[in-house]
Order: C-alpha cells, then sequence, then structure tokens
C-alpha cells in the first residue's frame, strides 16, 4: 500500500538562514477596483473640487492584534508607487506592483496582519495635503493557521465617515470587524475566489471542464464587483521574490524552547511565547528576582535602557532584564525605571500582570510629573492608568495647570465606553448621590493633595460613576467608531478571566479614573475648574473627530458637577455660563465690525461707533464684575472703548483695554480667524521651562504671556507693553532703545546694569527655546522688547522646523541684538554664551517630560505636520541630541549659533518684509 507524502514548511523555520538572507513574504498589489474619485470630494464635512485629485498610492504595515488587547502596528508605513496611467476600464487603477513585507515568516504570528490605506492628495487654501480614502486589515494566516497563497479580493473601507484623517489613527480601528477586509454579503464571490486559490495551490485535480469556466468566473467576478458598488483591491500572496508560485504552504508553528536555551533567547525577539514567559516571569522566580543585583557590566545596560526617551516597546533583550531587575530598579531609580518597567510587562498574561500590580504598590512615591508618560496611548491597562492618576493627586494646582491642556488630550486615550456609561444629572435636580464611602477614603488620605480636602463638600455631588469605585470596564475593546457601542460578550468574559488580585486596587485605591481625577480637582479650584472647561469646549469644535461625543460628555459631567456642587462651585457654574454669554456676543461684536466694507482705518471708526449702540452696552458695561477665561483670577467691569484698535496685520486681531474695578486696566489681543492652540501649547511649554530654570536658581527673564484658545478659530492673548524690535530698528538701535528706557551714567553701555542683564538673560532664553522648539518664522516684528529689557518672541504658527522663508536659520540671533551687548568681544558676550548654554543643559536633563507631554497631543490641528506627534517627538529628539554627550550637544547648538550670525539671508529677508510692510495701509 503506498504512502501519502504531505509537504509543508512550519513558519518557525522560514528565518534568517546562513547566508543572512532572509525569506520574505510577498503580496502583488494587482489593481483598485470600483474607484470613483467624485464620493472622497468630501473632506471634514465640505465639498473640495479639487480633492482626491492625485493618483492613489497605497500605504500598508504590518498590525498585530492580540486577543483582549489594542491593535499595535509593528512595522513602518510603506507606500506603493503611483498606480500606472494606463487605464483599463474607467474605475479602474492598475498597480502590478511586488512588495516585500518587512518580516521573515518566522517573526509573523497567527496575530499578525496586513493593514492597505489608499491615499491620494487634497487641496484648500493652505496647501497640499495627504488624504486618505478607504482601508482595510487582513489577517496573515486564515483560520486553519495557514499562511495566505494566491489572489484575494479586498474590500476597502472609506475612512471619511470614521473621522480618520492620519495614518497613526488606523491603529485604533483595525480591531474593529466592520474593518476587515473580506467582502460581506457577497457569499458567491468568496466561494469563487477561495475555489481558484484551490486550483492555484493545487488542491484540487484539473478537469477538461477548467478552461472552459476559468474566463466565465473571472466575468462572474468582476460583476459581482462592479454590481455591489464597493471599492476593492486585488492583490495576490507570493511565496517570496524569487520562487512567487512555490505552492508548498506555511504552516504557522512555534519553536519548542528549552529550559537551558532562555539565555539565548533572551538575545532574540519573539512577541508571543508563553512557554517562555512561564519559566522566566513566573511566581517561582519572583524571590529570585527580588534578590538579585546587577554587576557593573548589567547596571551599565540598566542605565542605558533607563537614559533611552519614551518609546512604545523595549526589545525583548532590554524587556527581560529590566523585569529580572525590576526590584532593584524600583529601589534604587524608582522616577527612571517606573516606564520602562511597564513596558517591560506582559500585559495579556494574568500572572504578569498580578506580579506588576503587586510592585506597584510597593513602588516608592515619585513626581506628577514622571506619571505623565504612562497616560500615552501605549499604556492602556486598566490598573496603570488608575495607578498614574493616584500619583498626580500629589500634584498642586500650579503644577496641575502645567499639565492640564495634556491631560484633557490623554482622555483620547482613556475608555470611552466607560465615560460615557456615566450618567449626567439633569441639571434642575437636586443632587441626592451619597459621597464616597470614608473608610476608603482615609486609605487615600497619604495620598491626596490639601486642594482635594477643601472641597469634600462638592465631591459629595458629583455624579454617582464619579463619586463611589466604579465596576472595572475593560480598556481593551472599545471601537473607534462607535465609543458608544454596547459592551461584547467576549469583553465582559474577559474581566471574569483576568480578573484577579489586582481588580481589587481598583476598588480599593485606585479607584479614580482620569476624568473623575480632573472633574474633581476642578471641584478644588476655580482656575482648574475655568481652564479645564475651556479645554474641553475647544475640543467640542471638531465636530468630525471620533472623540466629540466623549469630550461633549466630560464637558457635561462637569457642569453638573459644578451646578450640583456647594454654593461656591455653583458660582463657578454661573461664572462659566456668563464667560460663554460674553465670548459669543463679543463675537457677533466682532462680525458686525469686520464683515463691513472699508479698509483698517474705516473698520476702526466702526469699531468705535459699534460701542454706541444699545445693542453692545452691555460689553462697554459689565453689571457684575467677570472673570476672565483668559486669567480666571482677573475680574473686569467693561472695555475702554475709545482705546479699542485693529493691529496692523492680515487678521486684524482686535486690542480690547479690559477695565478693572481697582482702576486700572488688564489689556488683551482677541484674535479672530486664527487658531491659538498651537501658540497655547508653545506659551506653556515655555511657562513650563521658566517653571524648571528657576527650580535650578536659573531666572532667564522669560516672559509667558497668556494665551486661551476659546475655539478653533478664535482666542485670547495677553497684550504686554512692549515696542517689536522692527520698529525699534526702523528709528534706531536696540541699544539706543535701552538707553533711552533705562540710560545710566556710569556703564560703560550707558545702560542700567539690571536692564541689561535681563536683555541678555531674555534673549539668551528665548534663543534656546526657539531653538528646541524649531520655531520658524522670526521676522523682527515677532520680537518684542519692553522698557526693563525683556526681549521676547510671539506668534508661534511654525514649529518643529517648518519655517515659510528660504535658507532660515535654526537660532534667530542678529548683529543688531548682539550689538545690544556690546559687540561679540565683549564680557556681556561672553556672558550671553554662558547662559545660553547652561539653560541648554538645565532644559536637556528635562528632555524625557517634553516627550511626554507631546506624545499626549493627539489634535492634529495643535502639531504642524499631518501626522500626530512621531514627527515632533522625532524632531525634539535631535534638537535636545538625546543620544549625544553634553559636549557633543552644546558643540550642535554653538555651530548653529555661530551660523546664524553670519548669514546674510535673514537680513535680505527682513528689508523684503519692511517693504511689504511700508506698502500696506
Amino acid at each position: 500500500m503506498g504512502s501519502l507524502t504531505l509537504q509543508y514548511f512550519s513558519s518557525c523555520d522560514l528565518g534568517p538562514p546562513l547566508n543572512d538572507e532572509s525569506i520574505l513574504p510577498c503580496i502583488k498589489i494587482m489593481n483598485l477596483s470600483g474607484f470613483h474619485p467624485e464620493k472622497f470630494k468630501v473632506v471634514k464635512g465640505s465639498y473640495l473640487p479639487l480633492a482626491c485629485y492625485g493618483e492613489p498610492r497605497i500605504s500598508y504595515c504590518i498590525t498585530k492584534i492580540v486577543p483582549h488587547l489594542d491593535c499595535c502596528i509593528i512595522s513602518p508605513w510603506c507606500e506603493t508607487r503611483h498606480c500606472s496611467s494606463e487605464r483599463t476600464l474607467s474605475d479602474v487603477r492598475r498597480f502590478d506592483e511586488v512588495i516585500e513585507l518587512p518580516l521573515p515568516y518566522n517573526a509573523l504570528y497567527d496575530y499578525n496582519g496586513v493593514c492597505f490605506v489608499l491615499s491620494s492628495t487634497y487641496t484648500d487654501e493652505k496647501g497640499v495635503h495627504e488624504q486618505l480614502l478607504a482601508g482595510a486589515n487582513m489577517p496573515l494566516y486564515n483560520s486553519k493557521k495557514v499562511f495566505r497563497h494566491g489572489i484575494y479580493e479586498l474590500e476597502l473601507h472609506p475612512l471619511e465617515p470614521l473621522g480618520i484623517r492620519r495614518l497613526e489613527d488606523i491603529e485604533r480601528i483595525v480591531r474593529d470587524p466592520k474593518f476587515d477586509s473580506k467582502p460581506v454579503g457577497m457569499d458567491q464571490l468568496n466561494k469563487i475566489m477561495k475555489t481558484n486559490r484551490k486550483h492555484t495551490r493545487d488542491e484540487l485535480f484539473d478537469t477538461p471542464l477548467d478552461r472552459h469556466t476559468r474566463s466565465d468566473a473571472e466575468r462572474a467576478i468582476e460583476e459581482a464587483k462592479r454590481s455591489s458598488g464597493r471599492l476593492f483591491l486585488s492583490i495576490e500572496f507570493q511565496f517570496s521574490r524569487n520562487q512567487p508560485n512555490l505552492n508548498i504552504p506555511v504552516i504557522f508553528e512555534r519553536r519548542e524552547i528549552e529550559p537551558l536555551a532562555s539565555d539565548t533567547r533572551a538575545e532574540r525577539w519573539n512577541p508571543v511565547d508563553e512557554k517562555y514567559f512561564k519559566m522566566t516571569r513566573s511566581l517561582r522566580v519572583a524571590d529570585v528576582d527580588r534578590k538579585r543585583k546587577p554587576n557593573k557590566e548589567t547596571l551599565d545596560r540598566l542605565m542605558g535602557i533607563l537614559d533611552q526617551p519614551p518609546a512604545r516597546d523595549l526589545p525583548e533583550a532590554d524587556s527581560d532584564l529590566v523585569w529580572q531587575h525590576r526590584f532593584y530598579l524600583a529601589e534604587k531609580y524608582p522616577e527612571a525605571a517606573l516606564a520602562k518597567f511597564l513596558l517591560a510587562v506582559r500585559w495579556e498574561y494574568p500572572e504578569q500582570v498580578e506580579q506588576a500590580v503587586e510592585l506597584l504598590h510597593q513602588w516608592p512615591v515619585v513626581a506628577p510629573e514622571y506619571v505623565l508618560e504612562l497616560f500615552n496611548r501605549q499604556f492602556i491597562h486598566l490598573a496603570v492608568r488608575r495607578f498614574a492618576v493616584l500619583r498626580l493627586h500629589a500634584a498642586r494646582d500650579e503644577e496641575l495647570l502645567l499639565y492640564l491642556y495634556q491631560l484633557v488630550q490623554a482622555l483620547y486615550y482613556e475608555n470611552w465606553h466607560d465615560i460615557l456609561s456615566t450618567p449626567v444629572k439633569p441639571m434642575d435636580c437636586v443632587a441626592t448621590a451619597s459621597g464616597l464611602n470614608q473608610t476608603s477614603q482615609n486609605a487615600d488620605l497619604a495620598e491626596r493633595s490639601p486642594q482635594e480636602d477643601q472641597a469634600d463638600q462638592g465631591v459629595e455631588n458629583l455624579p454617582p460613576n464619579l463619586s463611589s469605585p466604579r465596576k472595572p470596564v475593560d480598556t481593551r475593546n472599545v471601537s473607534v467608531r462607535s465609543p458608544h457601542s454596547p459592551r461584547s460578550h467576549n469583553s465582559q468574559s474577559l474581566i471574569v478571566e483576568i480578573g484577579g488580585r489586582w481588580m481589587e486596587a481598583l476598588k480599593d485605591r485606585w479607584k479614580e479614573d482620569l476624568t473623575t481625577f480632573l472633574i474633581r480637582r476642578a471641584l478644588c479650584s476655580w482656575p482648574v475648574a475655568n481652564y479645564l472647561y475651556w479645554f474641553l469646549r475647544v475640543e467640542l469644535d471638531e465636530p468630525l473627530s471620533p472623540a466629540s461625543e466623549m469630550y461633549t460628555h466630560v464637558l457635561e459631567l462637569l457642569q453638573s458637577a459644578l451646578y450640583q456642587g456647594n454654593e461656591t462651585q455653583r458660582a463657578w457654574y454661573k461664572e462659566l455660563v456668563r464667560q460663554s454669554i460674553f465670548l459669543a456676543d463679543l463675537l457677533q461684536f466682532i462680525h458686525k465690525v469686520m464683515d463691513g466694507p472699508g479698509d483698517r482705518i474705516r473698520k476702526i471708526e466702526r469699531l468705535h461707533s459699534c460701542f454706541k449702540e444699545a445693542e453692545f452696552a452691555h460689553l462697554k458695561h459689565i453689571e457684575e464684575p467677570l472673570c476672565l477665561p483668559l486669567e480666571p483670577n482677573v475680574k473686569v467691569i467693561g472695555i475702554d472703548a475709545p482705546a479699542t484698535n485693529l493691529f496692523k496685520s492680515a487678521r486684524q486681531p482686535v486690542f480690547i483695554p479690559f477695565l478693572l474695578p481697582s482702576g486700572g486696566q488688564y489689556k488683551v489681543i482677541f484674535k479672530h480667524g486664527d487658531d491659538l492652540r498651537r501658540d497655547q501649547l508653545v506659551l506653556q511649554m515655555i511657562e513650563l521651562m521658566d517653571v524648571i530654570l528657576r527650580k535650578e536658581n536659573f531666572d532667564l527673564k522669560l516672559t509667558p504671556y497668556k494665551v486661551l484658545a476659546t475655539g478653533s478659530g478664535h482666542g485670547f492673548v495677553q497684550f504686554i507693553e512692549s515696542q517689536s524690535v522692527f520698529d525699534i530698528l526702523q528709528k534706531g538701535t536696540i541699544l539706543g532703545f535701552l538707553q533711552q528706557n533705562a540710560r545710566s551714567s556710569t556703564d560703560p553701555l550707558g545702560v542700567q546694569k539690571e536692564v541689561l542683564e535681563t536683555y541678555i538673560r531674555s534673549c539668551a532664553g528665548y534663543c534656546v527655546i526657539t531653538y528646541l522648539l524649531g520655531v520658524g518664522d522670526r521676522h523682527m516684528e515677532n520680537l518684542l522688547l519692553t522698557n526693563d529689557g525683556r526681549l521676547f518672541h510671539i506668534d508661534f504658527s511654525f514649529l518643529f522646523g517648518n519655517d515659510p522663508k528660504p535658507m532660515a536659520t535654526e537660532v534667530r540671533l542678529t548683529r543688531s541684538m548682539i550689538e545690544a551687548m556690546g559687540g561679540a568681544n565683549t564680557s556681556q558676550f561672553g556672558e550671553f554664551w554662558k547662559i545660553t548654554f547652561t539653560a541648554f543643559l538645565v532644559l536637556r536633563r528635562h528632555a524625557n517630560l517634553f516627550l511626554s507631554l507631546f506624545s499626549l497631543i493627539q489634535n492634529v490641528s495643535v502639531l504642524p505636520t499631518p501626522r500626530d506627534y512621531t514627527n515632533a517627538c522625532e524632531f525634539l529628539k535631535e534638537r535636545f541630541c538625546i543620544n549625544q554627550t553634553e559636549e557633543r550637544a552644546v558643540h550642535r547648538l554653538a555651530s548653529r549659533m555661530t551660523e546664524a550670525i553670519k548669514s546674510v539671508v535673514p537680513d535680505i529677508m527682513e528689508r523684503i518684509r519692511a517693504f511689504a510692510q511700508f506698502m500696506r495701509p
């Protein structure tokens, strides 16, 4: 009797051979059918005739979908060439391009997939932008754990209805079954394609009728695609580039690991290997790890890991090393090691989760700034985020305000289902919710701040789900498309499956989520309540954002908590309502002034005359003092109407001097038609840098003036009495300006010593800050100087190296600025260099804090690039010289400053700008 031989490859055997040439799976992208550009002309709710005008391209990457965990993109996005200009049909675009996946077979697991995104371009008044059209995700292995082979028809799903406009957001919808590439409701098409693949793989015997029916099958496929009206991408899986037609199946298989091979195993990346982790990270070896002390070589490796900037994942060798020495690191380096330890934990294994949570209970107290990274997208486990919230309790209001905007942005990565399931009490009912259990409150007494203890009365009136320990809801199965959809059976059973001792921590000490914490602190502090309200209000100006509903609900929870709080908190609620009404009336007033005909002079006249109308009399005279949204501790009683003015710029912002009860004025600039969120972010960073430098007893005389975006197209800016350097140079020199306002008969330069020192320090400070943040468009009208010598920058529309002018220098330092210090050969200029380098090194030691803060910014409108925080963080790493020594970092800054001094292009651009300004009416 004959024997049957079955040939197949094990995926674990298809790795790099001895000649270092990996066998990489290939995919041939054949064509795109059903593509009608008119369907993609609507961008952000507006019809754009120039949308989708470029030839379509296909971007692709490898995804990792671990059960019960959010998807993680584990390879860079790659892109095909443009489709061929030859079109066989009106709705078909041909690519015929073979791509190699970036990982070999032995590194691809049964949870890996490949995600395809169709993109094009569109243009508006701001220029050309990338436009994501449609996409889909496809598992690399089929249900029988066989690597796919043959031709597939993938259905691409439109991304505009999902609010997806950047590749990084794809990660949040890959797990959605509706994003799967298999055509739904097209059984005949799927059956024909499956049969064709079996013929290709020689799984079916050939018959004489095959050659007659093959053309009919192809016509049936094309007819099914055309009649469905859907978008299809035709691809073909091939074994490798050198052997595309090899039909031997690749079966997914993990290689068993011998106990003695654990040392060599740690040197290779293997994302999931249950047996390995059970051997090396079990409770049986925890006692050994507790006593483990690193030798000098190991300690150097650990220090290198801790010095790395915030990252998505740790290499497996680094992860194992951190895990083995977790007790030592927690004792010796608790602040630097916290995030790295949590990245080393494999949260899909309950045994590791139990050990990690137990160690977090024993972790030494760290400063709030070190837990900000834990609110990012890579830390999705409920216990981690609740632990981070607990550590934030120690932050004073002044510290919290420095990070409040990022914490509001971090709500994007919270459990939306948990937030949306919290009911909002009607505003006209009396609060009856019971407060927190006093016993559980006492357990957190040591962690609470004094500000929280003062607001216990208001805390009693939080909505029920916010004021009492809630049943933890899994944070890992929330769809971006439908964050309010009911929980699936799988996610509910997951709680039972992974629920262990760590769940008790959520009911005891770690009971607050980020939303609850922010609202609780808002009930404790009027400035926190004010800024939290306006930060949430701004997020509502993105109606197509997938998070719009979530932010709306958080705002309603905040308003409800204030309204139903104590007498003080209800007064705060009424004040926020008055601010909103005042802003609406002010916008109506500004629109009436600006919408009329005439030049700037005519509009200024109309501005003054409108204040005399009865319709806007309440703006000029405010009956009850109003807290300014920009500065909530400042109350105003009206506007000095005759002193209002329009600035001489393209948008013509309005100068508004508010009247104070004491008789003084608080002057602001109200900008309309400009998105101030970027300026707000930069000024927040400048204020944070000022705080850091002052803690080092290093005052650089910075001017972090207030900026508040009250919407995506308007906001307030604090006005500082000053003159632009452009105007000063038109009349004379900077040194002459300082001599005029602070003359000294004893100083060699004729300037009071304190004023000259203030000028030197502020000039050095802003040179460093604008260099680190890559601030562009630094013409002399964006540099202002006060009478007491404080130089500061305004208008931060261009960041991270973007600049509208050609050949712009990285540091804005001109000869006229140096001459005000006495010249390049004076002791004052030498002191300027010393101050600059010292400030740079001080801020460089806090580089990870700034990287963490920028990584929390999920709103692309804030960042100047079409991608999210990735480009910004990479730019900051370069400017902070993360992986270089202090000497090399200082040398780089010194060389950039020298280039700025020698460059003549900025002077030429200034003269061109001066001429344009002269011609402007």
